[in-house]
């Protein structure tokens, strides 16, 4: 394991130090005049060439590397999921329903500035690799997957092209069309992958170039984009879904052939290693971390009273309470965030009182909740007589300890950028059976299986100790069969495994609306945050880029009036065909 370990790190350091020049290079192809063009191609200081492995490198990293796209994920998709409240970021944007331009189009900017460009570049001169040019293709398919579920109808098969096929303005396709290019591609990608000896050297996921599982990866996408398309699409999801069910190839179906991005155990770069195109470590970890002690990431009280009224053994795995005044802010360590979890539950059952998780937007200071004297925390007690100068219960930091953060295993540098698990297949395909859909087992199984996996899963790849025991796993799975409501409970049990996977949990809400959710307009407003909407309904997508209406003009406003005339983010978008469920 660790010999592999070290494999894995120098590849990364080999492939990374070409990762800056491709990025740059891909850049200057998109936006240079046709004389900076001819200067770039005759200066002997640039690249003549761009290894294709490394132009992959470079976007799979970036899905869950880049920081400087986070914010997108933290101000606003992280709360509208209700996973997250409490920190200022998610409070001021996603909990105010305040749309700031600059916070929206990160993932757009970013994305199709750094990842698309080079991934159609790359796949424009790999026709000789099949492998790679698959492999290729298929990030190409899931970044933008994550853009049209953002928002909405997006440039896509245009997407990228200003120096392959002179390009500029790209159109922006209709959904409807973009996810039939997503199962034409995943299908030829599929077919494809396998026909050469090439490898897959720029593979820096745990699939590790590994072909056979590409073409399990490949089917299991097509199997989440059938099932959201499933309510306005019936047919044509059923007939993608089944296709991918029965390929030969397979889909995957054990936490072997999980599919995940991985990421270096290294200090956090914050925006200086994003501007250095540096994605080495998980961004959306060091996002939720937080950039200083008094904004980590508490969790909502949505998520928190699930996991509480079901006897969820995932509860304090994942919440947990902190002093975290001294903590560094690069190194999400135990030194620095020093777990009082155990004591602050016990006070609150001597005191017959409740834990306070936050409310959708209300920050942690909101709703004040009074901190105990420091003797009923024994830690924060020794902390204060022994190390009077640190501040240990200065300014509010106790009242702070009482709300319930997100377990620092889950915001370290090495935690896995989730692609797609066998967990979520297994939701998927009990949905699929309740669909009526032509596939083999019962609902019940694939649930249970999906439940299980979802716990192993972060056995595996987040909790550093205190793991959740097999009798634990069982006995929830005993209490909690499907209901009357089996769309409710499967895609319940998603979002809580998609915590860590923030794009698909905010698009598996809007296409199943599970589970119910707070209704934020029915929610108190607090001083100091700014309220610009007067709808404070949660938002079911992001508003285009302002820039947008000025260089791209014409296709921007032919998008605009097929939302109805103005850029709503209010409007669902085509594959969401309902309004959500709220109490």
């Amino acid at each position: 394991m660790i010999n592999n370990m070290n494999t894995i790190i120098k590849k990364y350091s080999r492939l990374l130090r070409l990762m800056a020049g491709a990025v740059a290079v891909v850049f200057a192809f998109s936006s240079c005049s046709d004389d900076a063009m001819e200067r770039l191609n005759t200066d002997s200081s640039k690249a003549s060439s761009i290894d294709p492995n490394a132009q992959l490198t470079t976007a799979l990293l970036q899905t869950y590397g880049d920081f400087s796209l986070m914010d997108t994920y933290r101000s606003y998709i992280s709360g509208f999921t209700q996973q997250f409240a409490g920190g200022w970021n998610v409070t001021n944007y996603a909990g105010s329903v305040h749309a700031d331009n600059d916070q929206e189009s990160l993932a757009w900017s970013r994305y199709y500035s750094i990842s698309i460009k080079n991934l159609v570049d790359a796949i424009s001169k790999t026709a000789d690799l099949p492998n790679v040019n698959a492999a290729l293709r298929i990030q190409r398919v899931y970044l933008l997957s994550l853009l049209t579920d953002i928002y909405g109808d997006v440039p896509a098969t245009e997407a990228g092209k200003a120096y392959t096929n002179g390009i500029a303005n790209p159109r922006y396709d209709k959904q409807q069309d973009i996810y039939s290019f997503f199962f034409d591609e995943l299908d030829s990608c599929e077919n494809q992958l396998g026909t050469g000896s090439d490898k897959i050297t720029g593979d820096v996921t745990s699939l590790a170039g590994n072909v056979s599982k590409w073409k399990k990866y490949a089917n299991a996408l097509r199997m989440r984009f059938a099932m959201r398309i499933s309510d306005v699409d019936p047919e044509k999801a059923e007939q993608e879904f089944e296709k991918a069910y029965n390929s030969p190839d397979g889909y995957i179906a054990s936490a072997d052939d999980d599919a995940y991005v991985k990421y270096l155990n290294k200090p956090f770069t914050l925006y200086e290693g994003a501007r250095k195109y540096d994605f080495r470590v998980n961004a959306f970890s060091e996002i939720l971390y937080g950039q200083d002690a008094t904004s980590p990431s508490f969790i909502c009280s949505t998520f928190f009273n699930l996991l509480k009224d079901n006897n969820d053994p995932r509860l304090y795995r994942i919440c947990r309470h902190y002093i975290n005044t001294a903590r560094s802010n690069i190194t999400p360590s135990s030194d620095g965030n020093i777990d009082v979890t155990d004591e602050v539950v016990a006070y609150l059952k001597r005191n017959n009182m409740e834990e306070s998780p936050c409310n959708p937007g209300a920050a942690w200071y909101d709703n004040w909740v009074s901190a105990p004297a420091n003797s009923e925390i024994p830690t924060l007690d020794s902390l204060v007589r022994n190390n009077p100068s640190v501040g240990y219960d200065a300014n509010n930091a106790p009242a702070r300890m009482m709300r319930p953060f997100l377990s620092i295993d889950f915001e370290q540098p090495d935690n896995p950028g989730i692609l797609i698990t066998s967990a979520e297949v297994n939701f998927l395909l009990a949905e699929a059976k309740t669909r009526g859909w032509k596939i083999s087992g019962s609902a019940e199984d694939y649930y249970e299986n999906g439940i299980r996996q979802s716990m192993e899963l972060l056995n595996n790849l987040y909790l550093t100790s205190n793991k959740i025991s097999d009798t634990e796993i069982n006995t929830f799975i005993a209490a909690h069969h499907l209901g009357s409501n089996p769309k409710e409970d499967i895609n319940t049990q998603a979002w809580i495994l998609h915590l860590t996977n923030p794009s698909e949990a905010w698009a598996n809400l809007r296409r199943s609306d599970y589970p119910v959710l707070m209704d934020r307009s029915k929610l108190g407003t607090f001083d100091g945050f700014t309220y610009d909407d007067s709808n404070l309904s949660t938002p079911v997508r992001l508003q285009y880029p302002s820039l947008e209406s000025r260089y791209n003009k014409s296709n921007y406003e032919d998008a605009i009036q097929r939302l109805g005339g103005t850029d709503n983010w209010h409007q669902r978008m085509w594959w969401d065909t309902k309004d959500g469920n709220f109490k």
